[in-house]
């Protein structure tokens, strides 16, 4: 397959951003009316079984697609073109189908087990629901990352799409039925998210037909027997490091998912109090914690073939002018969606949830904000540093990360003084180590990037944006009620910003040309 243009590139990547945009708003519209369903003590059901699920779909397909596109890149160069990719996509489907299939497994027989083990037996029957899914989540890594390295990503826009269309209906019919014959919360709960489990289906079937018809019109089949070993020696050698990171840095979910109840209990609190407040963190601060990440992710990755060819090429100076294109536009979309977060969490989360939980969730929304620009900036980093094939550098910075996660999280929740709130702060640390480390190793390659500068000068302005607005708009409007306020405020502080990212941009641009000017005289 011919690997398209520049022009081809941009409509995938604008179409997977808008597809995770869409895919996102859908997911919102799941949760929010099955919140109002289930209420915040079948949300913890709901949200117990979606962690732990969360864990095994990082694990099956997170170094998949990376891994897919590590080793096509290493393929074309050898071979000066896209020859044998249809062998790294028959092994790589193979290899991980298996590792899914296992996964599934292990889920379904040790269901009572991990809902005793992490203290809320209810979510037993959520963690049989969702099981099956990780099997086809795992085919569908391979089949992502073979169209990204393609850059098929309107395919990969499309899958996506029907996957959450499929989980909003279907899970929102089956929760509806559940409520009309009568069922317990926990067997509604279980009935939602079998709407993930058919999603998943959905979406591999759909990006399936559309790999085995690239491949079939390749026919590239007879190079497989030459190669096979040592494909599936290199996807096992990229795949599992990079998975065991991206897991890390996913990891923080399922710790809180154990940390937080059993803190809160062991501090007095009643089991059901406990899972109504996970409930509420994890249905009303992490999704929306979550949203900017899940938009920026897919554009990061979408990058990493150019940067593994700058890399593979030795060419520094692309491949450090990628990096930087893709860091500037992470920090100018995180950090206004940060501020957003962190000025308004609880008019944002009163938009959808009520008022009861919003002011819970708010404040837990607030101070996990601070973090955003941080996993942000950390995504970006690493897939520069895979790219480079300094995978096990990652996988220790995430793995300090979370270290500090468990420790903080634990100790913090545990003081009668934090309590929830040692969760989003836990997170917000783990987040800014990792960076820190991972900017070291970026470092010793020799690529400055002067992220910490970026992100400073780009916050200071977006900081005066919004709290000017915040302080002078919002805080004294009356007119429209608070929601009013909130719109026009942060569309007085998004246009003040970009003017700023403006002036910002021509300063440096000016900056630039005076020191090329500089040069050539010296010349």
């Amino acid at each position: 397959m011919q690997v398209k243009g520049k022009n081809a590139f941009l409509k995938g990547t604008i179409s997977i951003s808008i597809s995770v945009i869409i895919t996102k708003i859908l997911g919102v519209l799941f949760k929010v009316p099955l919140s109002y369903v289930l209420g915040d003590n079948g949300m913890g059901y709901f949200n117990s079984a979606y962690a732990i699920y969360g864990f095994f779909y990082i694990l099956c397909t997170a170094g998949v697609p990376k891994s897919m596109m590590l080793v096509l890149s290493e393929q074309r160069m050898a071979r000066g073109g896209a020859q044998g990719d249809a062998c790294v996509l028959k092994y790589s489907l193979r290899l991980f189908g298996k590792i899914g299939l296992i996964s599934t497994l292990f889920n379904i027989i040790c269901a009572p087990m991990l809902a005793r083990m992490i203290g809320n037996p209810g979510a037993m029957l959520s963690l049989l629901a969702v099981a099956p899914s990780i099997f086809f989540v795992s085919l569908s890594g391979v089949l992502r990352g073979y169209l990204n390295s393609n850059e098929n990503l309107t395919v990969i826009a499309v899958s996506q799409l029907t996957e959450a269309t499929l989980k909003l209906g279907i899970g929102l019919a089956f929760s509806y039925i559940g409520v009309r014959i009568g069922a317990t919360v926990s067997v509604i709960a279980a009935l939602a998210i079998m709407g993930i489990t058919l999603g998943s289906i959905g979406s591999f079937a759909y990006m399936y037909i559309d790999a085995f018809y690239c491949k079939k019109k390749d026919n590239m089949e007879q190079r497989c027997n030459f190669e096979c070993a040592l494909i599936r020696k290199r996807l096992i050698k990229n795949a599992f490091p990079i998975a065991l990171g991206t897991s890390l840095l996913n990891i923080s979910a399922t710790l809180d998912l154990v940390i937080i109840i059993r803190q809160l209990v062991k501090n007095g609190a009643t089991e059901l109090y406990a899972n109504s407040i996970y409930g509420n963190y994890t249905t009303l601060a992490i999704p929306m914690f979550n949203l900017v990440i899940a938009v920026l992710a897919p554009i990061a990755t979408s990058y990493m073939p150019k940067l593994s060819e700058h890399s593979l090429r030795g060419e520094r100076d692309r491949f450090l002018y990628t990096l930087n294109q893709l860091l500037y536009v992470t920090l100018i979309i995180s950090i206004p969606a940060a501020l957003s977060f962190y000025f308004y969490s609880f008019d944002l989360l009163d938009i959808l949830f009520s008022s009861q939980s919003s002011a819970v969730g708010a404040e837990l929304l607030a101070c996990l904000s601070l973090g955003l620009c941080f996993l942000s900036l950390l995504t970006v980093v690493n897939t520069a540093l895979e790219s480079q094939g300094r995978i096990k550098a990652t996988v220790l910075s995430l793995l300090l990360g979370c270290i500090v996660k468990l420790v903080s999280s634990y100790f913090l929740i545990g003081k009668s003084t934090f309590g929830i709130l040692g969760a989003p702060i836990g997170t917000v640390l783990s987040y800014g180590l990792s960076l820190s480390v991972s900017l070291i190793f970026l470092e010793i390659t020799g690529y400055r990037t002067r992220v910490v500068v970026k992100m400073l000068l780009l916050l200071s302005i977006g900081y005066v944006s919004f709290a000017l607005p915040y302080r002078f708009i919002y805080a004294t409007a009356q007119m429209g009620g608070a929601f009013l306020s909130m719109a026009l405020s942060i569309a007085v502080s998004i246009l003040m910003y970009l003017v700023g990212i403006g002036v910002y941009f021509l300063a440096l641009r000016t900056k630039c040309q005076n020191a090329q000017k500089t040069s050539f005289r010296i010349s």
